[in-house]
């Protein structure tokens, strides 16, 4: 487990804030890619451009980080949702360790609304 993931796992309660954060980071990169290629040559915008340089390559660090251990609990919200979704008793059981898995890495340990058992 690397460093970044095991702070995501630490402020996992704080999930939707991170997402909030990371829209914010997106548009920080946004605003200064539009910065540099619509607004740089107007006069009154020219002094900025140094901020702007600043906002994107912070914005992109930041979001190099950020983005993967955000995908990767993406990745077990979909795994879960396709496996409540299987209709069938046995392929449920068969993929009770990787449902439990992927609850485990998004903090629903313990929390079952319904057992197959």
């Amino acid at each position: 487990m690397t460093l970044v993931q095991r702070l995501w796992d630490r402020a996992r309660p704080t999930f939707g804030h991170h997402r909030d954060r990371l829209g914010r980071r997106r548009c920080g990169l946004w605003c200064g890619g539009l910065h540099l290629i619509a607004l740089r040559p107007l006069p009154n915008w020219e002094t900025m451009t140094g901020l702007a340089i600043s906002v994107l390559v912070i914005s992109s660090l930041v979001l190099l980080v950020a983005v993967p251990p955000f995908l990767r609990l993406r990745g077990h919200v979909a795994s879960l949702e396709e496996i409540m979704t299987t209709t069938s008793i046995a392929e449920r059981r068969r993929r009770r360790a990787e449902g439990d898995e992927a609850a485990a890495a998004l903090g629903a340990a313990g929390q079952s609304a319904g057992s197959v058992s």
